[in-house]
């Protein structure tokens, strides 16, 4: 069973420049919104694929952001809640694993993979859209 996704956007050394030119609280902030955005497309598309019970499982996607020591690093996780404290707000969604990479008992859904598959084209779009807004907006204040 994989740990997870991830996404590694290489060679825009042009970018990373004007960024580094822009300076790290600028170019923080404008990273971390431009993953925060990419992601939600890939959330949203997940939340679409997921078989639907009590909607508790749509319910505990989540996205969050981790920073990274280099100001020009972010990790955004995209994830699903579970275990007992979530189970007080009705968000334990354990069986999330079933679901996407099946058992014995229990076919093999892939609401994940597929939605990650279906909308990384949209996300990198949405994500470089949200990041030259961001600049742009940032650089004018």
């Amino acid at each position: 069973m994989p740990d997870g996704v991830s996404v590694r956007i290489t060679g825009l050394k042009e970018l990373e420049k004007k960024m580094i030119e822009l300076g790290p609280k600028i170019g923080r902030k404008a990273l971390k919104s431009a993953l925060v955005a990419g992601a939600q497309v890939i959330k949203k598309e997940a939340q679409m694929l997921v078989p639907i019970k009590t909607g508790r499982l749509r319910r505990a996607m989540y996205i969050k952001t981790m920073s990274k020591p280099n100001p020009f690093k972010e990790n955004v996780i995209f994830g699903v809640r579970h275990g007992r404290k979530m189970s007080k707000r009705d968000l334990d969604a354990y069986y999330w694993t079933f679901l996407e990479f099946g058992t014995k008992f229990i076919k093999k859904v892939s609401f994940i993979q597929v939605a990650f598959q279906k909308a990384q084209g949209k996300a990198l779009e949405k994500f470089k859209d949200v990041l030259a807004n961001k600049i742009s907006q940032l650089v004018k204040e």
